[in-house]
């Protein structure tokens, strides 16, 4: 089975769902942003923005999108790394190997890369963001907060990637430095854009071409 060829297959789609899911969100977004019908605004004597409920939902419409996304590619991910384990590995030992692992499915993925001895110096693929993308992920799939709807990134994963990946501009500005080391006043909610859903597309690419090759 062409593990690759299938792989590629589910991350266009990603690409495609995201390209045509964000659309709605956006041109709201804009529309709000640049006053054109239907936010043309109207006299209002209260200080709030006009239209800033329908623009922050709008915003978590498409923070929502992105996250979704990166859902499907950190799928993707999991079940091709299944598929070649499987195939590649357990049916030629006659041996099962462990897919669950304390710091989640991903590390539970580079035990087995080692134990059928695959060098990961030599990996290709950027390990640290696809991993970013599997805990961003998670946080999407698994909300801890009933009053808010959108997905922040936890104290543990800052802890591990004091400078994550998966923010906006916006919140990127917002780092803060105490005693010289990065750090937050509040978590940073989880950002999916095209460009970032694309860069890891990539690098979950590489990584699953390049251990498909040592086969």
């Amino acid at each position: 089975m062409d593990l690759v060829f299938f792989l590629r297959d589910r991350l266009k789609f990603a690409k495609y769902f995201y390209s045509n899911a964000s659309k709605p969100f956006t041109n709201i977004v804009a529309a709000i942003e640049n006053e054109e019908p239907p936010f043309v605004p109207e006299y209002d004597e209260s200080e709030e923005p006009p239209y800033l409920h329908e623009w922050q939902d709008a915003k978590t419409g498409l923070e929502s999108v992105g996250l979704t996304a990166l859902s499907m590619v950190a799928s993707s991910l999991q079940l091709f790394l299944n598929d070649w384990v499987h195939l590649r590995h357990e049916r030629r030992r006659g041996k099962k190997y462990k897919r669950k692992h304390a710091k989640g499915w991903f590390h539970a993925y580079r035990k087995i890369f080692e134990d059928v001895g695959l060098d990961m110096e030599g990996c290709p693929a950027d390990l640290d963001l696809i991993e970013q993308a599997v805990l961003a992920r998670n946080r999407g799939q698994h909300p801890e907060v009933l009053t808010m709807l959108q997905t922040t990134h936890s104290k543990s994963d800052l802890e591990k990637y004091p400078s994550p990946y998966f923010v906006s501009d916006a919140d990127q500005k917002a780092i803060s430095f105490d005693d010289g080391e990065l750090s937050w006043w509040l978590s940073p909610n989880v950002y999916v854009d095209e460009v970032k859903l694309e860069a890891v597309i990539a690098e979950v690419e590489k990584l699953c071409e390049w251990i498909e090759a040592d086969c």
